[in-house]
């Protein structure tokens, strides 16, 4: 199940969309806030060559297993970024502790890629939320190694009545929009219930389902030990980098300019040449994303395409 070269941008390859809790802790302010993000999942996926394995949404941030190429996820990620502060900032008037800032980890080992599967869904149990995976509304944890028989948890009232989805493309743009909060449109053939975009129009089940083989092997992995979740927490910090003051970080641009290519101004540098020179002050320093593009004047999207 694992690619082969995960230094090629445009080789797919598995990867975890995540962000650090602690960094927007009003990411959630209520049951629509929940909604926006549950939903806008969906419709980035509709607008991106991205194929989503599994996610849930909790109060403080977003996990997701995706499967494409770097490109294509980091388009996934920064559509959702803006999505979700488009929302934020209509609804609330300040972006404050609720703009995301996500990042996009490459799984790089099976074990990895199980543990981010498993990860990914049980999280709201595993932070106190007094549900099991498979009951919690806002993730996809109740999709996988069910019966035939199994009925969408998002098809179901209050009150217990099964109820019937809508086309997307029975209704009309402005009810598009209001359910979806997004300008961006996905297939008329998706379906609608309860006011969420359903799951089982985009997350890929049987391919999510290859990865753990088995039911049981599954069953394993969602009861995830302390040593399982470090990988995934340790990956994060990792991605997250270090940040140093500012003009250290500059001068160890400037001396490693200086010496690969003679002088410190990176504006004589091609774009490509950015690229390596910010590769180069990761792979040294560690510095992280957001400073690694102010550095070398590239923009941050690009730079999380490339480190």
């Amino acid at each position: 199940m694992m690619t082969n070269n995960p230094f090629n941008p445009d080789h797919p390859g598995y990867y975890h969309l995540c962000s650090d809790g602690d960094l927007t802790p009003l990411f959630i302010d209520n049951d629509d806030d929940y909604r926006v993000a549950f939903n806008l999942i969906g419709a980035c996926a509709a607008n991106c060559d991205v194929v989503v394995l599994s996610f849930s949404i909790e109060d403080t941030h977003p996990h997701s297993l995706l499967y494409g190429t770097k490109p294509a996820c980091t388009a996934f990620k920064l559509m959702y970024e803006d999505s979700w502060a488009h929302h934020v900032g209509r609804t609330r008037g300040t972006r404050k502790d609720a703009e995301l800032d996500l990042e996009i980890l490459y799984i790089d080992s099976e074990e990895y890629l199980l543990s981010v599967g498993t990860y990914s869904i049980v999280q709201p149990t595993k932070d106190g939320k007094q549900v099991m995976p498979y009951d919690y509304r806002w993730g996809t944890g109740s999709m996988y190694f069910r019966c035939k028989e199994h009925q969408s948890i998002w098809c179901r009232a209050d009150s217990g009545e099964i109820l019937k989805p809508a086309h997307v493309g029975d209704m009309s743009v402005h009810e598009q929009r209001v359910i979806l909060n997004t300008y961006r449109r996905v297939p008329g053939h998706w379906k609608i219930c309860n006011g969420i975009l359903l799951p089982e129009n985009y997350v890929d089940v049987a391919h999510f389902e290859r990865i753990y083989r088995t039911a049981n092997r599954y069953r394993v992995f969602l009861a995830s030990n302390r040593s399982r979740d470090q990988i995934v927490k340790e990956k994060l910090a990792m991605a997250r980098g270090v940040s140093l003051d500012d003009a250290e970080a500059r001068s160890k641009c400037h001396s490693l300019m200086q010496a690969s290519y003679g002088f410190k101004d990176v504006r004589r540098l091609t774009p490509p040449q950015r690229v390596r020179l910010a590769q180069h002050l990761w792979k040294q320093f560690h510095l992280n994303k957001r400073q690694l593009a102010t550095l070398v004047r590239l923009p941050y999207a690009e730079i999380c395409k490339y480190i």
